[in-house]
């Protein structure tokens, strides 16, 4: 690699046709910005695992077979619920409830069954046969809601709230802010001294959309605002800083360009993109930028060619690797098995590239053009900064030896927090708990036993009795070992019921019978007296039922506990029905355990494909083993650091923390290799190394701490999010940027000096 030749050939292009080269980067932005205006929103978890997963076919089979799996609750809590105009009032809002389009059936006290026996063996009736109007009718319907063991399923133990559960029979082609719309609208009409909740995946979904496009229009312009205060401050010249900010506001076009012409949908974790783009991208024209006005400063005769040549020079191969080793560390995420994740590795990486391009090409074409910043020209040798980096690297050099042992003690103790860290990918979780879809959850969650429902899909003959006891042992196995599951409900518990009605009532005899042709009637009996669709949530056809699903309700929706569930279930199904009817987990719960496996096993593996190539290529451009450790060092610590500090801090893992590593690698990366590289470049010339550290310090300092200061205040925007987990993202990229800026400007620099590695020599 000839460096003198590529430079000049760079420069020469620079020179020659800079005009050009501003013109059609303005209108490749204008075609991709065009673009840009037709990106959709995606909030759906389902559409983030691949499409032949087998968690989403399954669920694409229970929407065929059971009309949808998403549901509707919708909870009213009040001290005089079984009051008779209230009463009255609910019965209306079932009505009102059932009539929107989209809902295939609402489940609630006023239709359901009531088992009592009699002489002829067991008798089925309404639940609710009229409203109470008297303290006696109150109690008698307190006694059979009781008996029915809708207690703690359709109304709260204290008798103060009761629910309604409406079955969705779409969970794909719908509008869901129309259909959020219509609920809230229903509740508004009917709320007056009750207290409504609602809780549906579908409105949260529709409800992320909104604050993905709120967060889009507050935190993209406070990082472009506090990009731009950075610059003016580091720079004080309109050159420093409208330029790295055009490279950033280019690259972000673009990127959403290429999505909206690919028809790529803007996911949860995508509105990190223009953030991201603008900590990271605007990286290379300030090196370039502090690195021309520095020469600029120390020679005055030179023209602005001159300057520029030796400008492009000294820092084109630094800023590639350094664009190189971002673009390959997120690249990294196509080892993630979640498609979402994969994407954005691929459209930051990206996005890096074009501002790379950007700042090589169209950054120097116009530094061509306009006149050199005159308020350069004033005769001092160096700034306040300038002092500041100085006497920072002779204070690293001076006590190398304390500095490392110190700093060494606090990573050993941070690291050991790694074994207390845990993944978490609850959509509920990125709302504050002051929200209202939070504050419903936990109402509803608290009053009857979760809001959270976790399906197991049974294929067979479902009236089989050996079926039905296969059934029942998965459930009382699962509800022993996972104290998270409070209830169940499927048709072993509608068979019992009805048996022990046959027979008296009796207790005892609550059990599944041995006899097929007994369950068969038993469902005929029990269809005739009730509606149609009476089981169409559990089973595919009332009279010859092929499928049937197991129905859980979940305490808590920690997705760590529910991946111990799904990996403890299928672990018992594997062993214990591996030669009877087909089971699978399904399920929103289950999609959730499914994505939290997936998270860690795709965090580890991109982290550990990114520091390895990242090492073989630092390895490779300084020739030497320790030449690719000690710059993968600092990034590697505090890699492990923050993760450490997260366990501790009892700060869960996520989908958006994931990305926390491809940051870190890629950007902590940087610092090193300008620090490096330049170090050398001022061995070779004759300094000692205690010398090339001063002048790494006073020449390349200001753009590697300009640099990092910029991307912590860029990542500063994300804690005007309203989503928690791009509020504490935000501070974990703050923190961890903070240590990699300080391994490179306070490990380094004692490293080196202690140990004189010989690649710096070469």
């Amino acid at each position: 690699m000839n460096i003198r030749k590529i430079s000049n050939a760079l420069f020469n292009f620079d020179v020659h046709y800079p005009r050009t080269i501003i013109a059609s980067a303005i209108f490749i932005t204008l075609i991709f910005g065009w673009k840009a205006f037709d990106l959709r929103m995606d909030a759906s978890m389902r559409s983030g695992l691949p499409r032949d997963h087998k968690i989403v076919r399954s669920m694409e089979k229970v929407d065929s077979l059971f009309s949808g799996s998403d549901i509707l609750i919708v909870a009213v809590e009040s001290d005089s619920l079984f009051d008779f105009n209230t009463l009255q009032k609910l019965s209306f809002f079932q009505d009102s409830l059932e009539s929107i389009e989209l809902i295939s059936k609402v489940t609630s006290i006023f239709n359901q069954k009531y088992i009592s026996a009699n002489k002829n063996g067991f008798e089925i009736e309404p639940l609710l046969e009229s409203i109470p109007n008297d303290s006696s009718g109150i109690a008698n319907l307190h006694e059979r809601l009781i008996q029915s063991g809708m207690v703690g399923n359709l109304i709260s133990e204290d008798f103060k709230t009761l629910c309604f559960v409406g079955q969705i029979n779409s969970s794909f082609e719908y509008d869901e802010f129309e259909f959020r719309k219509n609920i809230y609208e229903l509740v508004d009409h009917f709320n007056d001294s009750e207290s409504f909740y609602v809780s549906s995946i579908p409105i949260t979904r529709a409800t992320v959309i909104d604050y993905m496009q709120r967060d889009m229009r507050v935190f993209t312009p406070i990082a472009l605002g506090l990009c731009l205060f950075l610059l003016m401050l580091s720079f004080k010249s309109w050159t420093g800083v409208f330029l790295p900010f055009f490279v950033v506001g280019f690259s972000i076009i673009w990127t959403f360009g290429v999505m909206g012409w690919i028809d790529l949908p803007l996911t949860f974790i995508g509105t990190l993109i223009p953030v991201m783009l603008v900590a990271i991208a605007n990286n290379y024209g300030i090196h370039i930028i502090s690195h021309y006005f520095e020469y600029s400063r120390s020679d005055l005769v030179a023209s602005r060619g001159q300057i520029l040549k030796k400008t492009i020079r000294k820092v084109g191969i630094p800023i590639l690797l350094a664009g190189l080793t971002t673009m390959v560390s997120f690249l990294c995420l196509l080892s993630h098995s979640l498609p979402r994740a994969r994407e954005m590795g691929v459209l930051v990486s990206f996005g890096i590239l074009v501002a790379f391009i950007l700042s090589i090409i169209f950054i120097p074409s116009v530094l061509v053009i306009v006149p050199r910043p005159q308020h350069l020209s004033n005769k001092y040798n160096l700034t306040f900064i300038d002092s500041f980096l100085i006497k920072m690297s002779k204070f690293f050099i001076r006590h190398s030896k304390i500095i490392l042992t110190t700093l060494s003690v606090i990573a050993i103790w941070l690291m050991l927090g790694i074994k207390y860290l845990k993944v978490d990918t609850n959509p509920d979780h990125y709302f504050p708990k002051s929200s209202d879809l939070r504050i419903a959850n936990t109402k509803i969650s608290k009053a009857f036993g979760g809001s959270t429902q976790m399906n197991i899909l049974v294929e067979g003959d479902i009236y089989d009795p050996n079926v039905l006891k296969n059934i029942e042992m998965l459930i009382l196995h699962i509800k022993k070992r996972h104290e998270i599951v409070t209830k169940s409900y499927s048709i072993v518990d509608v068979i019992k019921k009805m048996h022990s009605g046959f027979n008296g009532g009796d207790i005892a005899m609550e059990i599944i019978p041995e006899d097929r042709e007994l369950i068969h009637q038993y469902m005929f009996m029990y269809s005739i007296a009730s509606e149609e669709d009476e089981f169409d949530v559990i089973l595919d056809d009332i009279e010859d039922p092929a499928y049937t699903q197991i129905l859980l309700r979940l305490g808590e929706a920690k997705t760590f506990a529910i991946s111990e569930i799904v990996e403890d279930t299928e672990q018992f199904i594997k062993a214990n029905f591996y030669d009877e009817s087909p089971m699978e987990l399904t399920g929103g719960a289950t999609l959730m355990g499914v994505v939290n496996h997936m998270v860690i096993r795709g965090q580890f593996n991109s982290l550990m494909v990114s520091v390895f190539i990242i090492f073989i290529l630092m390895a490779f451009v300084f020739r030497s083993f320790n030449g690719g450790l000690f710059a993968t060092m600092p990034m590697a610590v505090s890699v492990i650091m923050m993760f450490g500090l997260m366990g501790y801090m009892n700060i869960t893992l996520n989908i958006n923390t994931s990305l926390l590593t491809c940051i870190l690698v890629g950007v902590g990366i940087d610092y090193t290799v300008h620090f490096l590289w330049h170090l050398r470049d001022h061995i070779k010339s004759g300094s000692s190394i205690e010398e090339a550290i001063t002048k790494t310090f006073r020449i390349s300092g200001k753009g590697i701490l300009f640099n990092g200061l910029s991307v912590v205040l860029g990542f500063s925007a994300l804690m005007f999010s309203v989503f928690v987990p791009v509020r504490i993202f935000g501070i974990l990229i703050m923190g961890s940027i903070s240590f990699c800026l300080f391994g490179s400007l306070a490990i380094l620099p004692a490293l080196t000096s202690l140990t004189k590695p010989k690649f710096l020599y070469k």
